[in-house]
């Protein structure tokens, strides 16, 4: 599997990070610092000392010496000569430094291409024979000498993606080490760089020792993060579109479904699920009760048409089950009840039929008694924009790179990598 340590095996000793300002290219150069615990600072714009509040993990290394820098003053006008003394220096009083030089198009601009080729040939061979790393920093995407001499070189690019922001790092090279796709996503979330492998999908596990989590005046998720992301949690009487992409299998759903209706249920209300295109009745039974204790697991209706438990012949016929169904689900306590349809499912039973009345229906009801409804859709769903226009909010779930991602579209947000870990079995990481 490639990594960002990768960059650190012993036959890697001189690593080109390349890309326009703002990147992350200085982060980059920092997580590799920071893993191997020791390095040199060569920088001709910012002292070391500036960034230790920016980066404060390498704050405890500073303070012991492990890590140096020098500033363009200390080096009297960032001469080669000087860059080259100061790095042969490193490599004989740090204990296998990452030395970076940040940015060597600086410091080697006022150099000619051969004067340029011979020092940067000098730098490869001070480290060569040593278990430094020599990291060059560059803001030029034009291939140069230093790309023919380089162990390994990334790309980083910063770009918009549907109104929002999207990291990538571009594997251009890296010797002795397959690279299986060339673009992975990434994020400088606190000052850390992270890169995202594809996502390997697997079925939600029960969470051990789950507790509800409640909001005054509306519904929680069962996840801070995912509340947070919504605004505060699902108000009451409200509706939330998902939509998945196309690329996204109907199982990455079903962590939600579970954290979502496990909370609902914990916390006093019942749920009434509709089925899922992709998702067979015993997986999605599982899913929703796998959280949740022995006594409140009737609380949860799976709706089986296998069992002919709802009437397909119309939507009208649907919706009258449906209502008698919630009926059910709440019983005589009448009590809350989150209402789960999903619409390509729906959509697949009645082809050329408008679904938007039963959609209002819907929201028409959750409206009336503060229950909360969620909808599932894809981008081929005929009612999607409808379904948004209706709703109160709307998360998209759609692959970046191999990678699983979430925004909400309304109200909108920044990008956050999903991985389904964590305490709560969801795991948001903000891509800035």
């Amino acid at each position: 599997m490639l990594t960002i340590e990768s960059l650190l095996k012993p036959f890697i000793k001189t690593i080109v990070i390349k890309g326009k300002p703002g990147t992350g290219k200085t982060t980059l150069s920092f997580e590799l610092m920071r893993m191997v615990g020791s390095g040199l600072y060569v920088s001709t714009r910012t002292a070391l000392k500036e960034l230790v509040d920016q980066y404060p993990y390498i704050k405890p290394l500073v303070e012991e010496g492990a890590v140096r820098g020098i500033s363009f003053e200390d080096l009297r006008l960032g001469s080669a000569a000087d860059v080259m003394e100061s790095v042969l220096k490193a490599t004989e009083e740090l204990k296998n430094p990452v030395i970076i030089l940040d940015s060597w198009d600086s410091i080697a601009r006022e150099l000619d291409p051969i004067e340029r080729l011979r020092a940067e040939k000098s730098l490869a061979a001070m480290v060569e024979p040593t278990d430094s790393k020599l990291v060059f920093v560059s803001e030029t995407a034009e291939t140069s000498s230093l790309d023919y001499l380089a162990d390994a070189i990334v790309t980083l690019e910063d770009r918009e993606v549907d109104g929002a922001r999207m990291r990538y790092i571009v594997w251009e090279k890296i010797r002795g080490v397959p690279i299986p796709q060339k673009r992975y996503i990434f994020t400088l979330h606190e000052g850390r760089f992270r890169m995202f492998q594809p996502l390997i999908m697997k079925r939600p596990e029960p969470t051990r020792e789950f507790k509800p989590l409640e909001l005054e005046g509306a519904y929680s998720t069962g996840s801070m993060q995912l509340d947070r992301l919504l605004g505060r949690g699902m108000p009451k009487g409200s509706g939330t579109l998902f939509l998945l992409g196309r690329e996204v299998s109907s199982y990455a759903i079903l962590p939600f479904i579970a954290i979502m209706i496990s909370n609902f249920v914990m916390t006093g209300g019942s749920a009434v699920v509709m089925p899922i295109a992709g998702i067979s009745m015993r997986t999605m039974t599982e899913a929703t009760a796998g959280q949740l204790p022995e006594e409140l697991r009737s609380r949860v209706k799976v709706v089986d048409v296998k069992k002919e438990e709802i009437d397909l012949t119309s939507p009208e016929a649907a919706l009258r089950d449906l209502r008698r169904i919630i009926k059910d689900a709440k019983g005589e306590e009448e009590r809350n009840c989150m209402i789960i349809a999903g619409m390509d499912f729906l959509e697949y039973h009645f082809p050329g039929r408008d679904l938007r009345a039963m959609s209002l229906d819907i929201m028409g009801q959750v409206k009336d008694t503060e229950d909360t409804a969620v909808f599932i859709a894809r981008p081929s769903t005929k009612i999607r924009e409808e379904l948004e226009d209706l709703v109160d909010s709307s998360l998209e779930l759609k692959m970046i790179e191999g990678a699983l991602v979430l925004r909400s579209r309304k109200p909108p947000s920044i990008y956050y990598h999903l991985d389904f870990t964590g305490e709560r079995g969801i795991e948001l990481t903000p891509i800035v």
